[in-house]
């Protein structure tokens, strides 16, 4: 599966071919841009000690390209659950969150990842709103990538690492953003902000950051 996504990646979000060098292993590539020897591994299809071959080509991926390579892996994100006993289980790779930390249960919007999460209610008039756009003014809305609704708190906290360290696009710290609350979409065009600035407020949408285009908030239709 992860090495199915590196190869779509590569052709269609932005990943970047590296051709290894002498001398060079997979910690001084990832290293050098920016990303765990985890990160670039499991895009990769790879384990972390692999050796490398110089003329090999890595897939160098884009930030949002790694993230959701260790999700796919089980190896972001800590699944959630109801509040029920669950010590005798061990989160599996395939586990997603069914509640927001506060208990209330998520729904789902399509995507071009696949199915991402939200508030129940969020998810069920963002996806009312949807039908709108596309009917209305012929333009889909969607988020701009893998982690740009839901959010678990380790989701959170990798994107505010990649924002500390100049890499990434502003983010909150882990434990204060409405995304992992499940109410937060980061959509992806300024196109798509323009349809939900018009009608995005009748489905309790709205732009809640003045300096973000891309981001929009859920507040109750």
């Amino acid at each position: 599966m992860v090495m199915t996504w590196s190869l779509m990646a590569a052709s269609a979000r932005g990943a970047t071919p590296h051709t290894v060098q002498p001398g060079e292993t997979m910690w001084s590539i990832a290293a050098g841009n920016g990303f765990t020897t985890r990160t670039v591994a499991v895009f990769n299809g790879l384990s972390e000690d692999s050796p490398l071959l110089v003329g090999h080509t890595i897939e160098i991926p884009t930030e949002s390209e790694g993230a959701y390579a260790l999700q796919q892996a089980g190896l972001l994100g800590t699944p959630q659950t109801d509040g029920s006993d669950s010590t005798d289980a061990a989160p599996t790779s395939s586990a997603y969150a069914t509640v927001t930390p506060s208990g209330a249960p998520l729904g789902h919007i399509p995507s071009p990842w696949g199915e991402l999460h939200l508030e129940a209610a969020a998810a069920s008039s963002w996806n009312v709103m949807r039908e709108a756009a596309m009917r209305d003014y012929g333009i889909d809305i969607y988020p701009g990538g893998p982690l740009s609704a839901f959010r678990t708190y380790d989701e959170q906290a990798y994107l505010y690492d990649l924002y500390l360290s100049g890499r990434g696009a502003p983010a909150n710290p882990p434990g204060s953003s409405t995304h992992e609350a499940g109410i937060a979409v980061d959509v992806a065009t300024p196109e798509m902000r323009s349809v939900i600035d018009q009608i995005g407020a009748a489905y309790g949408w709205i732009g809640t950051i003045p300096s973000e285009w891309w981001h929009v908030g859920y507040v109750g239709a």
